[in-house]
């Protein structure tokens, strides 16, 4: 494959990377955080920082099980360089959580993606929340 190829395929799977993280959250599949984050991820959201995607599905499971939920990232500046990368998405989620509140967030994911396998993961994602309407901490 020449490396055009390579580099728009590379951008699809780390975009399709981003879309199955959101999906994750908002259907409630935790479990699925093994498959989308290193081993040895670090991952910094504001209520606190976890290792690997087995913290991160513990963590997603006791601290986001919203009622609702719909992330959505776009606008993503993308830097790739063979097996790693990093990106820099806006985020906008909108929410009800398990009270009843209803909100959205606003802020941007800054990430590190490595290929493992063949296959794009994250490696580290920190949340920078700019505004949450209810300031319910995630």
């Amino acid at each position: 494959m020449c490396s055009a190829e390579q580099a728009v395929r590379d951008r699809l799977e780390i975009h399709e990377l981003r879309g199955a993280y959101a999906r994750a959250i908002d259907y409630g599949n935790y479990e699925e955080a093994t498959e989308i984050f290193t081993d040895d991820a670090v991952v910094n959201y504001r209520g606190g920082t976890c290792h690997g995607g087995e913290e991160v599905a513990a963590y997603w499971c006791e601290n986001v099980a919203y009622e609702f939920s719909m992330h959505t990232v776009q606008m993503p500046e993308l830097s790739i360089n063979g097996d790693e990368a990093t990106g820099r998405w806006y985020m906008i989620v909108f929410y009800v959580t398990p009270d009843g509140d209803d909100g959205h967030v606003l802020g941007w994911y800054e990430d590190k993606y490595r290929r493992v396998n063949g296959k794009w993961m994250i490696e580290k994602l920190d949340m920078d929340v700019t505004y949450d309407t209810t300031n319910y901490h995630v």
